[in-house]
């Protein structure tokens, strides 16, 4: 699968499959992003007013946490996530 590397940008209303981007020092805002459970790469990324979407091993992941308590029923992450920095090799 091809990554696509976002570079010093600021990015509004797109959407992504988070594990085919890598994000540095870039703003998102308004976005859908969709996580599998695949490696991926942010470095000084904030995410603002952004909906994400799990499919695959992360929403079995989510499904687990929800079953033993550790989240709420439809409880999802932040949906404001400044300065996010990860990294995953």
């Amino acid at each position: 699968m091809p990554i696509t590397i976002h570079q010093d940008d600021t990015i509004i209303a797109s959407t992504f499959v988070v594990e085919e981007h890598i994000f540095i020092n870039c703003k998102l805002k308004n976005c859908r992003l969709y996580y599998s459970g695949g490696p991926f790469e942010w470095q000084n990324t904030s995410f603002e007013n952004c909906q994400w979407g799990f499919r695959g091993p992360a929403k079995d992941t989510i499904q687990v946490l929800v079953t033993l308590g550790l989240l709420k029923p439809g409880q999802v992450p932040p949906q404001n996530i400044a300065g996010a920095s990860s990294k995953v090799n």
